[in-house]
């Protein structure tokens, strides 16, 4: 598969998904704190290269690519995901650099679950939440024993994205090296597309 297509299936996925958290949402009542990003400011993020085919593109596309290598390379020194911006709030903004195109761990965080060895789902949340919205962790973590099956459940989601490229969905990398893994896959195809619109021109 292209990764053209690799990125609207992967876009599919997490259009899918941010229903799905939202359907859940509106029924416990879980939310993140207002200007919150301290899942963000880990250095011990993990995701797969696949997560982050959407935003490659969309990089390429902008004509971004080189100045965003410039933040990669520098977050990669700090352990930070190149999207986070510790100041943000301050400005009265989220943590993420470009919210739309975050990937599957960022989305899920504090609203997902997994499934523990007995395939009781467990709410992977944060201690945020825990602590100011106790009710409506309270509300969560009961759905996940009464109605596990229509909660959006991390393995499920990775799945989907195992299925549309296995080898980019596999390995669970820093997030770094993840975004960095994504956007060389499309280099690739982008120089080629390049270099046939040249010949064509050529011709």
């Amino acid at each position: 598969m292209g990764s053209n297509r690799i990125a609207l299936a992967v876009e599919t996925v997490f259009d899918e998904l941010d229903e799905h958290i939202t359907n859940t949402t509106s029924k416990t009542g879980m939310k993140c704190s207002s200007l919150c990003n301290l899942c963000c400011s880990t250095t011990h993020i993990e995701a797969s290269p696949i997560e982050f085919i959407p935003l490659a593109k969309w990089l390429y596309e902008q004509g971004m690519v080189d100045d965003f290598l410039v933040r990669l390379e520098k977050s990669e020194k700090t352990g930070h995901c190149p999207l986070f911006l510790p100041e943000a709030w301050m400005e009265g903004k989220g943590g993420c650099l470009h919210y739309e195109k975050r990937g599957l761990v960022c989305r899920l965080f504090g609203f997902g679950y997994r499934l523990d060895r007995e395939g009781i789902a467990e709410l992977v949340t944060c201690k945020v939440m825990k602590k100011d919205i106790p009710e409506a962790v309270g509300r969560a973590n009961r759905l996940g024993v009464e109605k596990p099956d229509a909660l959006p459940i991390f393995r499920n989601y990775s799945m989907q994205l195992y299925s549309i490229d296995p080898d980019l969905a596999v390995r669970q990398l820093p997030i770094n090296k993840a975004i960095r893994i994504a956007i060389e896959k499309l280099y690739f195809q982008y120089t080629a597309d390049i270099d046939i619109f040249e010949q064509n021109n050529a011709d």
